[in-house]
């Protein structure tokens, strides 16, 4: 491991942060990243550098965004220290802080996952995060297995975890499904507008079911492509979600895209489970939520006529329940906790029976 004396990084620590504290880089081993594509030494982005000049522009941005990625580790240690940079400085009015750029640390065991901090990044006299960020949690202590989630909309440099002079630092806990499930979507797969990393509806359902997950959610930016359609299928994965309805800017482009998006994750792998999934906030617009309703049921009809037995459809209608819809939302589209926990449900009883 890379102490920090030892990584081309500068940071002015937090004042909590003990001053013996132990710096090392999170690119090294023993730490493990989940979530992003296998770039260079250091590189976080959700998908490989190369491809993104294949990309639309917004995909081109927001793939530095690491939604899903998560920092894996074990330690003793009797509190954490993180230092990173981030790349911007993020300030959305319907979107808090801490959501778009803050981290949340969990405890991983055998029978679940406990939340134990969640980072709230400091602010530039109100215009947006600093850049440079630095905190200090305390832990428990005993040998734990400890998941980082960084931020949902912003980017990371120069991550590095600080822990006890005396600790030791250890791999992490291997989630029970290794193979990643795999979502693409819109701005919401991304995580627009949790309170917290960790509150994601893509995150919950990893946790809930142990799996690994590969984010690829890209605000007004997932757009059905081939080319991405092509490069998720050469992922190996447990299950995906095809979530993407948002996007897709009227009727007759879902209906250009949707099909022939599917059928190329399903010739690529037969028995995927594949779970298809149209927009949550119904309520915004009921007629063009029916008409793309319409346009990805029928893919899924044409998947089961064909014979596809690993295929399931979720109308989105769904997704937020019967009662109080309209508190699941901040704008009336993007959901905060309680409409990502409302749609982790209906998606992780789905994923269970089909895992």
């Amino acid at each position: 491991m890379k102490r920090l004396e030892d990584i081309d990084v500068n940071f002015r620590l937090s004042g909590d942060i003990p001053a013996d504290t132990a710096f090392y880089s999170a690119y090294d081993a023993p730490f493990t990243i989940a979530g992003i594509a296998p770039n260079a030494p250091g590189v976080l982005c959700r998908l490989p550098v190369s491809f993104l000049p294949e990309c639309n522009d917004g995909v081109q941005q927001l793939a530095w965004h690491l939604a899903g990625a998560v920092v894996r580790f074990s330690t003793d240690s009797p509190y954490i220290a993180v230092a990173h940079h981030l790349t911007t400085k993020a300030v959305m009015p319907h979107f808090t802080a801490c959501g778009q750029s803050g981290m949340e640390l969990f405890e991983e065991t055998d029978d679940g996952s406990r939340h134990v901090k969640n980072f709230i990044p400091k602010l530039d006299n109100g215009c947006g995060t600093l850049l440079e960020q630095s905190a200090y949690a305390p832990l428990p202590g005993g040998m734990r297995h400890y998941a980082l989630y960084l931020p949902l909309y912003n980017g990371v440099t120069g991550l590095s975890l600080g822990f006890a002079p005396d600790a030791a630092v250890l791999p992490g806990r291997t989630p029970s499904i290794e193979k990643p499930i795999v979502f693409y979507g819109s701005s919401i797969t991304q995580g627009g507008c949790a309170t917290k990393c960790g509150s994601c509806y893509t995150s919950i359902v990893a946790r809930r079911l142990d799996a690994a997950q590969i984010n690829l959610g890209f605000s007004g930016s997932g757009r059905g492509e081939k080319n991405m359609a092509e490069y998720i299928a050469s992922l190996d994965m447990s299950a995906f979600i095809m979530d993407y309805d948002h996007n897709a800017w009227d009727p007759p482009h879902l209906e250009k895209t949707h099909e022939v998006f599917f059928k190329t994750i399903r010739q690529a792998h037969p028995d995927l489970p594949i779970l298809i999934i149209s927009r949550p906030d119904y309520d915004r617009d009921p007629e063009l939520a029916k008409a793309c309703f319409a346009i990805i049921k029928r893919t899924y009809e044409n998947a089961i006529a064909d014979g596809d037995k690993h295929v399931r459809l979720i109308n989105g209608r769904t997704l937020f329940g019967d009662t109080d819809r309209e508190l699941c939302t901040v704008d009336g589209s993007h959901p905060n906790d309680l409409g990502f926990l409302r749609m982790a449900d209906v998606v992780t009883k789905q994923l269970k029976e089909m895992l």
